[in-house]
């Protein structure tokens, strides 16, 4: 028998509609197991990263990089840093490293966007890696604002309680977490 011989024996014992029907079960099974191995991964992700990374990651998720002078607070509105401020604010985060500080910014209001032309630091009473005791922002100023330590931009529960008690004085403030140069996250 040639090869040739061969070869169309065996062309012709192959059943090509069961090869046709096999390819959508294979298709079937791969994404299967793609789908199956990706949401272990998901899950095994959650519960074994702990809470600090995954603060850090909601955090950074959250918050918005400047440019330009120019911060997005949300959809509509910006945060403008004019007349030198920010290099201000950088100078303050230098002489920081590794200190939370506080400072105030103030400005006004036009077209939904906050405009700062003062930076005002506060009277400080304690400052650590992780907590920043001050004064409160004078109620003339538009945005209180505090550092925290590198990419945990998330506010603390007493964040939101010293802020709360801020806008109560200033309903159009809003509270800014700096968490790592030119790294912003707001709250309203």
């Amino acid at each position: 028998m040639t090869h040739k011989e061969i070869f169309d024996d065996v062309k012709d014992s192959i059943n090509y509609e069961d090869l046709e029907k096999e390819k959508p079960k294979i298709f079937k099974k791969i994404f299967t197991v793609t789908v199956s191995i990706l949401l272990i991964v998901l899950i095994l992700s959650y519960f074994l990263t702990n809470s600090t990374i995954r603060s850090v990651a909601i955090g950074l998720f959250e918050s918005s990089k400047i440019e330009d002078s120019i911060v997005e607070i949300n959809k509509t509105s910006s945060l403008i840093f004019e007349d030198n401020t920010y290099n201000q604010l950088l100078i303050i985060y230098n002489n920081n490293p590794d200190l939370e500080f506080k400072v105030c910014l103030k400005g006004l209001i036009k077209d939904n966007n906050y405009l700062i032309n003062e930076i005002f630091t506060p009277k400080t009473y304690l400052q650590t890696p992780n907590k920043v005791i001050a004064d409160p922002c004078p109620k003339d100023s538009l945005v209180d604002m505090h550092s925290h330590p590198l990419r945990h931009c998330l506010p603390s529960e007493q964040d939101f309680i010293s802020f709360s008690s801020f806008k109560k004085k200033n309903n159009n403030a809003i509270m800014a977490v700096l968490c790592e140069k030119g790294r912003f996250n707001f709250y309203s």
